[in-house]
């Protein structure tokens, strides 16, 4: 378990400044260090096999007004303790931390959805409703008292410059051509016909509505925003999903990836069907769509646990930004800051970033049947546990749910939840002005 210990001591310090100076930390079964934390029954990580989580074997005690769970150790009355000069953790907050973090569940899970995507009822954040809970915070955040208590000062919080927390800002285009067809075929399912022939008279103008980017830009600017467009660079269908529904490659993207630039904000690459799989093909889509691409998020959020990582790694991204749940908002690996993923095969930490994906606007409307009047008490609560550990929240608004066409009201929600995030001086920014401040 040691390397996992180290690379669970190394985001904790990325999360506190990576200047903190750390006491003597101990893990392991018998008390010893200044800071002494109780190893429970790792075997499973220790052997590098399947860990099943079950409901009774979870200890749940109280941190910060929270019911959390911990994993690996037994039922104790104190999370934290004074023997003997020594402040003592009884329970195991790096085993449990290092299983979320590293996607472990994910790796050896071999059920997926039709997509091959690791399905969200099979997470143990379902089993045990802490999806919406950035677990992995809440244990930091124990270890972190217990260093207080032990040199008898505060360790200041994180804080994004002025700001208590951050919003990463992103926008995955997958379809910019065909508001004209959609839209018209939605219309005419309400009973509409005059819409279509706005839209079709619009099309026929060289203009189609899906296509807003300056739109987009706009509406940002007022927040003073700056955020991350994600491009798919393949028109063609692979093992029956559809890619964009227009070619990168057409000289007019050169003017709109020139313009969000202009304007501050970031071009990344949308990495294609198969290209999770296929450092070759991620490749080729990072060159379709041009120079200096720095990050990356799969189409239809397309991850496995087992090969994904070592893609990003080959392909010299600082950045990808898939793990987040398509069923439900909230944190995949229980953690609500960029993080460094674990390769579970070469016991390290791997080279590039993964910012958390915490709401899609898809999520809301397509697969929890939320309609655009009923999001923002959910996302509230999200913004509470985020707020509370100065978190980044990452949020996916495809440019389709800013057209009032097959997507009416969607673009009123995306800016009530900037609303609610400007209130509470939120930063605003593209993923990578993320990670620089990170």
């Amino acid at each position: 378990m040691k390397a996992k210990f180290e690379y669970i001591l190394n985001v904790f310090k990325q999360v506190y400044g990576t200047s903190l100076e750390l006491p003597v930390i101990s893990y392991g079964t018998e008390p010893a260090g200044t800071i002494f934390i109780r190893q429970g029954n790792t075997r499973e990580l220790t052997e590098k096999k399947a860990v099943n989580i079950k409901t009774g074997d979870v200890v749940w005690q109280e941190w910060r007004n929270r019911k959390i769970p911990f994993f690996f150790s037994k039922g104790s009355d104190k999370i934290i303790e004074e023997k003997e000069g020594k402040w003592i953790i009884n329970l195991d907050i790096i085993a449990s931390a290092f299983f979320l973090l590293s996607g472990w569940q994910e790796f050896f899970s071999e059920a997926k959805d039709q997509y091959g995507r690791f399905r969200y009822e099979d997470s143990c954040q379902s089993l045990l409703g802490i999806t919406s809970i950035p677990v992995v915070n809440y244990y930091f955040d124990i270890l972190k008292t217990a260093i207080e208590k032990c040199q008898g000062r505060p360790i200041l919080a994180r804080s994004w410059g002025n700001h208590p927390f951050a919003v990463c800002l992103t926008h995955d285009i997958d379809t910019c051509e065909s508001a004209w067809l959609q839209g018209s075929f939605h219309a005419l399912k309400r009973k509409d016909i005059i819409t279509p022939f706005r839209l079709i008279f619009k099309k026929l103008a060289g203009h189609d509505s899906w296509f807003n980017f300056d739109e987009i830009l706009e509406i940002e600017s007022g927040y003073s925003a700056r955020s991350t467009f994600f491009f798919l660079p393949r028109h063609e269908s692979r093992s029956g999903i559809k890619n964009a529904d227009y070619r990168i490659t057409n000289k007019k993207f050169s003017a709109v990836l020139a313009g969000i630039r202009r304007r501050g904000s970031e071009v990344g690459v949308h990495g294609s069907i198969g290209s999770n799989l296929d450092s070759r093909l991620l490749s080729e889509d990072m060159g379709r769509v041009g120079e200096g691409i720095q990050g990356n998020r799969f189409h239809f959020l397309l991850y496995d646990a087992k090969s994904t990582p070592a893609v990003l790694e080959h392909c010299g991204l600082r950045f990808d930004s898939s793990l987040g749940f398509a069923e439900t908002y909230g944190f995949r690996n229980s953690f609500c800051l960029p993080f460094k993923p674990y390769d579970i095969n070469n016991d390290r930490a791997f080279d590039y970033y993964e910012i958390p994906l915490v709401l899609m606007d898809g999520t809301l409307q397509k697969y929890m049947k939320k309609s655009a009047s009923d999001c923002l008490s959910g996302v509230q609560e999200l913004l509470k546990e985020i707020m509370k550990f100065g978190g980044c929240f990452t949020l996916l608004w495809h440019n389709t749910h800013f057209s009032e066409f097959k997507y009416p009201g969607w673009r009123k929600v995306y800016t009530d939840i900037l609303d609610l995030c400007k209130k509470e001086n939120a930063l605003f920014e593209s993923c990578s002005n993320i990670l620089n401040q990170y």
